[in-house]
Parts: structure tokens; sequence; C-alpha cells
């Protein structure tokens, strides 16, 4: 099945999604974002999928993030910006609770949504030289979910690092602080990852999903503790000069 950025296959027992659209360094519109968020769901829901993997084309970036840019269907930006954080908060819900795992096959640059991804999946394999990054601050706006997100999976300290400097984390780093599975040669990416679908696909289904909620337990409320903390910025900003 093939919707506009988004390349989705089962294959075998595991269900492939290829985010597709290099041209804007795969950065996620809206309707990627929910076909994604549905593809997951319905792959939770039927038995015969044991793991989801997803992956992007191309070989420089994994995912740029939401599509800041993308333009409302009705010309209310206020309207778009709620669209983009609804449908992000409901792809993130979908992966945290996913009752199969969701492995990220991370072919090159995370940034932004797509480094949240990489790092809130069961399981994330890298390519040598790939990187993840939380550049907000560099535009000059706050990412209280990223911040949260590295605070309950990687500590304070590498918070702090990420969050305030908006450096690159390479995956080599990434993976000497357990934040993600694995780092490969360009060529093994998919097999790696298919490989770590079926470990994980194997195991119990509920007990698999059981020990997943918990574990999982901190990361969403301090992801819903953000979004509040969002929407009050939102609601703040938008209201700035309008006197």
């Amino acid at each position: 099945m093939s919707l506009d950025g988004l390349k989705i296959v089962k294959c075998g027992s595991q269900l492939w999604i290829e985010i597709d659209r290099v041209e804007k360094a795969n950065a996620m519109t809206v309707a990627m974002m929910e076909g994604i968020t549905s593809a997951i769901v319905q792959a939770g829901a039927d038995e015969t999928t044991h793991a989801v993997v997803l992956s992007a084309k191309g070989e420089k970036h994994f995912c740029a993030g939401v599509d800041v840019r993308e333009q409302s269907p009705d010309g209310d930006a206020a309207r778009q910006r709620e669209r983009r954080s609804h449908a992000l908060a409901a792809l993130q819900d979908s992966v945290m609770v996913a009752p199969v795992p969701v492995i990220v096959a991370l072919n090159g640059l995370a940034v932004g949504a797509g480094a949240m991804l990489a790092l809130m999946a069961d399981g994330c394999v890298a390519v040598e030289g790939s990187a993840l990054s939380l550049p907000e601050i560099d535009i000059g706006i706050p990412t209280f979910s990223g911040a949260n997100v590295l605070n309950v999976i990687g500590g304070r300290a590498l918070a702090a690092d990420l969050i305030q400097t908006g450096r690159r984390l390479p995956a080599v780093d990434a993976l000497n602080r357990g934040l993600i599975s694995a780092v490969v040669l360009r060529g093994e990416l998919e097999l790696s990852a298919k490989k770590a679908g079926e470990a994980l696909g194997s195991k119990n289904r509920q007990a698999f999903v059981d020990n997943k909620s918990w574990i999982n337990r901190g990361l969403r409320a301090a992801l819903e503790e953000a979004r509040e903390e969002h929407a009050r910025h939102r609601a703040r900003t938008q209201g700035v000069g309008k006197h």
C-alpha cells in the first residue's frame, strides 16, 4: 500500500513502513503521521503481524521531524499547529502502546520528532554515521517533549546537553549510552532490523505488551506533562501582541 510520502508493505510476519519524502528530508506531514499511526494500530490488531519496522528512503535523513511548513488546507495556521500536535501525539502513543515490537531502522539523521521516534521505539538499529538531533533551540523554540523523552530515557545530563546545545548525538555514542540497539554497516541495516523484529516478535505477545506498558509508564506520563506545557506555551505565544 502506498500513501503520499509512505510505502507500507507486509513482509511475512512483519509490517514495514517506509517514509518516502526524500525531497523534504523525510519530514512528516499530518497525513503521513496519521498514516503511520493507522498502520501501527492495525498491525497491533492483526495476530499474523509480529513486528513493525519503521524505515526511511535515502541515505541522508531518516526523518527531519514534523513538516512545520505544511500549509493548512483551510488557511488557519493556528488550527494547523493543533493538527500537527494531535497527529504527532497519536503517533507517539501508537509506538508506546503497540502490542507488537516497533523497530526503527535508522538510515541517517533523525531530527526532532524523528529522533524521539527512534528513542521511544522498542528497538533501533542504526547505520554508521547516522545521528540523533533535537535542535529546536537553534530556531528559537523550546521542545518540552524532547526534553522529557531524553530525561526519562537518557537522564538529566544528556537531556540538558542535547536540548540546550542542539548538537547531534552520533549513533555510536547513542549505542554506548544504551539509547539504541545496534550500529551496523549500511548494507546490513535491513537484515539487522528484520532480525531485531523477529527476536522481539517471537516473545509471548501478552507478556510482551504487559512488560512494555509497565516499562513505558514513566515515559507516557512525562510526554503527557510535556504536551500540556506545549499547549500552554502555544496559548501564551499566540496571545502576544493581540491587544
